[in-house]
């Protein structure tokens, strides 16, 4: 499996937001909400970056609240927070099935100044990671209300401008079509295809997985690259109502099932070494 990791320079190919990425895909191979600081270091230079990026890396997800730290001796542990914690719950439990389509959406009205440009950024950026779509400029759709994921980032109503929340009702056909904008569902569906053929046909290529080591992790990691991050831009709970065709998620998430009972299990024996070695 090893050939199917592309581009591994030290990190230096990897993105800033796949590095993001990495981390609560570590979290999950180690089927835990916390992990030892060195343990993740360590984990996060298996899959391509340096020790200082790693560091760097884990230094800005904590201002960012998407990790939360606890001192432990000389270092720290590292536990998932907020928006990520949210999503690595939802991955490892799985989606509840969404109810039916009520005939509205919750909704975010905002009008946010140019002058007040870094709380409007704040505000969009809370809200994707909430998984809500734009409807239109200044109106953010949600198929559930995910207020308080945004207050809790925002901290407050801007200084100048307003910040409402409330429904918009919308005929069936109203709402896919919006629904289809507001989350590149069209495009999600596409993506979704290209994913499953691609691990399954990794486990058609490799009947037999590779054992326990650092490579791969990176291989595992790299096989994964894009999937698991894409199944959570569709947000939680949006009706089937609204949904494409033949949507391709749940055939998505078979596969990915599949290829973590083929690949897995060395894997999660090689991360969990790492972690014991780290004392915790």
């Amino acid at each position: 499996m090893n050939e199917i990791v592309t581009g591994r320079q030290g990190g230096a190919s990897v993105s800033r937001g796949a590095n993001v990425a990495l981390v609560p895909f570590l979290y999950g191979v180690a089927g835990r909400e916390e992990l030892p600081g060195v343990a993740l270091v360590r984990l996060l230079a298996d899959v391509g970056l340096t020790p200082a990026a790693a560091r760097s890396l884990l230094a800005r997800m904590r201002r960012d609240g998407l990790i939360a730290a606890t001192p432990r001796g000389r270092g720290a542990d590292y536990r998932l927070a907020g928006a990520f914690l949210e999503s690595f719950r939802q991955v490892r439990h799985g989606r509840p099935e969404p109810p039916p389509w009520d005939g509205s959406f919750h909704a975010v009205f905002y009008t946010v100044p140019e002058a007040r440009r870094a709380y409007r950024d704040r505000l969009r950026r809370a809200a994707s990671l909430a998984r809500y779509g734009l409807m239109q400029p200044g109106v953010l759709i949600s198929p559930a209300d995910r207020r308080d994921h945004l207050l809790a980032e925002l901290g407050g109503p801007p200084e100048e401008g307003t910040v409402y929340f409330g429904r918009v009702e919308l005929p069936t056909a109203d709402a896919a079509e919006i629904a289809h904008r507001a989350w590149e569902l069209a495009e999600l569906d596409r993506r979704y295809r290209e994913h499953t053929a691609r691990l399954l046909a990794a486990i058609a290529e490799h009947p037999v997985p590779p054992g326990p080591s650092a490579a791969s992790l990176a291989a595992y990691a790299q096989l994964f690259s894009g999937s698991l991050t894409d199944t959570l831009r569709t947000p939680p709970g949006l009706p089937s109502e609204l949904l494409p065709d033949d949507w391709s998620l749940p055939a998505l998430l078979a596969a990915v099932g599949r290829t973590y009972a083929h690949f897995g299990p060395p894997v999660v024996a090689y991360v969990e070494g790492v972690i014991s070695e780290s004392g915790a």
